[in-house]
């Protein structure tokens, strides 16, 4: 069973920072005077935003799309089961997050299953036709699972460190007319969101390793809401424009007593 190019996607989807912060009204990209910057702005998730367009998208994300900070507060993990279709088969998916990065899940067919963890320190894997003992996983797989590990996106904290933000431009896709959101991390990795207009859901989240170019794009639908979180329930994936898998959700569950011990790699 290989996991090279199954990519786990499920969206889910705060404190001030003053409008001084900002002098130019059109900016397409968010910045900050280092003197008015601190820790605690940098560490908020859904930060009070200024009047450019791209802060004002992304308040409206914030509160439309993602429920806004009262509910966000609540929620500390999500567990989730149903199926993973890919062009050969069909996999039994059960799959846990918790805050900020733990993740682990398990793909079962027949008598076969794979395990992915991450623990916060390392990403690991069990095949059950290796006699189900962990091992860590290879640093090029490791690097892309870790970067999906992240619960919710990376259009939280935005004034993260080793963060750019930016506008790109409004534009139609899948049906939808949307905000392109455009995300650049330091570890290489550059992340458009495609935010509809009307309900501030994510339509599609493409993922650009910029080591290689490899572009993997996520088409999200079918979304419920819990605790306000939104969850879409039916995610399709691309790897350089090839499918790769779809997955379906029939049972999610928030706040399930979820600890950090239980995404340990086993001994």
């Amino acid at each position: 069973m290989s996991y090279l190019f199954i990519k786990f996607s499920i969206t889910v989807g705060l404190l001030f920072v003053g409008t001084s912060l900002f002098a130019d009204r059109v900016l397409k990209s968010l910045t900050y005077y280092e003197k008015d910057m601190n820790v605690l702005i940098r560490q908020t998730p859904m930060p009070e935003m200024g009047e450019s367009r791209l802060e004002k998208i992304l308040t409206r994300y914030y509160e439309q799309g993602l429920g806004g900070l009262e509910n966000w507060e609540k929620i500390e993990s999500l567990k989730v089961s149903g199926s993973l279709k890919t062009t050969e088969l069909t996999y039994k998916l059960a799959a846990c997050q918790k805050k900020p990065h733990f993740v682990k899940l398990t793909l079962r067919t027949g008598k076969s299953h794979l395990t992915l963890g991450y623990d916060g320190k390392d990403a690991w894997n069990i095949l059950s036709e290796s006699g189900g003992k962990a091992t860590k996983m290879d640093e090029a797989v490791a690097r892309r699972f870790i970067h999906n590990s992240h619960f919710g996106n990376h259009l939280l904290y935005p004034y993260k460190l080793g963060k750019t933000v930016s506008y790109v431009d409004t534009i139609p896709v899948e049906g939808n007319i949307c905000h392109l959101v455009r995300v650049v991390l330091d570890t290489d990795y550059q992340i458009d969101y495609f935010i509809d207009i009307r309900s501030y859901l994510e339509v599609k989240v493409e993922h650009t390793d910029l080591r290689n170019k490899s572009v993997n794009t996520t088409v999200y639908t079918d979304y419920i809401r819990e605790l306000g979180m939104p969850i879409a329930k039916n995610v399709i994936s691309r790897e350089n424009g090839e499918f790769v898998s779809e997955i379906q959700l029939d049972e999610v569950t928030i706040n399930s007593g979820i600890m950090p011990w239980m995404f340990r790699m086993p001994k």
